[in-house]
């Protein structure tokens, strides 16, 4: 998994790390300034930026959905009963964060390596649901090895579905009123704009991520958790995902070192007509849930 969502470019991104110590961080070590999406929006009305991150997202997939008409090759229907099937499930198996039993949602995959990779270590994935950006044709196109990931998953029970907006998922008519264990999302980016100024680049990654966990909030049961990997040094630490989820409800539980290794055939990917990997080290796995109930 791991796309860099991108509303005019597309890009993908994913990890290549390799860190050597599972150290857990204490949530609450650095101090998070909250910040609200109105904020964000309202912040592009004051600049001279051209980029309008929800207004070509919608424009975006209105292209994707009219190649789709036009006879590229359709996505899983979703069966809501695969992800809740309790019955012949086998042994309950665990990667890392997630186990065979979870009912996750997978966001913004790239060639799907990430989501295939846990498929074929749980040896089934009825309750996965994959997603891309990008349609099924541009992943042929781009990402050789996208199709025989995608058949790896279909094989094993999962669906999967493309042209799914992260900004707009929870009113996705294949995902309205499914509640997840666990969603995940591995290095979301805005994608790049040539001669964007640098706080411009992060108010948009800043919108994307914002607007992303206020859908994933909706998509969550009680005890579910939203999974947010993203390199933790240097300028992505001014992306502020702390202070951005606590302004939208959410609570940090925990902050984890990522390694890909953890994810056997995982691979990561540039995106937008390459098919490169990149390294993305260090980076960390941001657990967030919603508030602890009260007493």
């Amino acid at each position: 998994m791991g796309q860099i969502i991108s509303c005019i470019f597309r890009f993908i991104k994913k990890c290549s790390c390799r860190l050597d110590q599972e150290e857990t961080e204490d949530p609450n070590k650095h101090n998070s300034v909250p910040i609200s999406t109105q904020e964000l929006l309202e912040s592009f009305n004051d600049t001279s930026s051209s980029f309008k991150l929800h207004q070509n997202v919608t424009s975006t997939c209105i292209d994707i959905v009219e190649e789709n008409n036009q006879g590229s090759a359709s996505a899983h229907v979703l069966g809501v009963d695969n992800l809740e099937e309790t019955e012949n499930r086998g042994p309950e198996r665990w990667v890392r964060h997630y186990c065979s039993y979870h009912k996750m949602l997978l966001v913004g995959e790239g060639d799907f390596s990430f989501s295939a990779s846990l498929a074929i270590a749980f040896g089934s994935a009825r309750n996965m649901l994959a997603t891309s950006l990008d349609s099924r044709g541009f992943l042929f196109r781009n990402y050789k090895n996208a199709m025989s990931n995608i058949h790896q998953l279909r094989t094993r029970g999962c669906t999967v579905l493309h042209d799914v907006d992260a900004t707009e998922m929870a009113n996705h008519c294949s995902l309205v009123g499914i509640k997840f264990d666990r969603v995940i999302y591995n290095f979301p980016h805005a994608g790049f704009c040539t001669g964007e100024p640098s706080e411009s680049q992060k108010r948009r990654n800043q919108l994307l991520i914002s607007l992303f966990f206020k859908n994933a909030k909706e998509m969550i049961d009680e005890n579910g958790e939203i999974h947010v990997t993203h390199k933790s040094n240097g300028y992505f630490l001014g992306w502020n995902l702390k202070g951005l989820a606590y302004a939208v409800g959410l609570r940090l539980k925990q902050e984890v070192p990522f390694n890909f290794t953890d994810y056997p055939g995982y691979r990561t990917k540039y995106g937008f007509g390459g098919d490169k990997n990149f390294n993305s080290h260090p980076s960390k796995t941001y657990k967030f849930g919603l508030p602890a109930a009260a007493p």
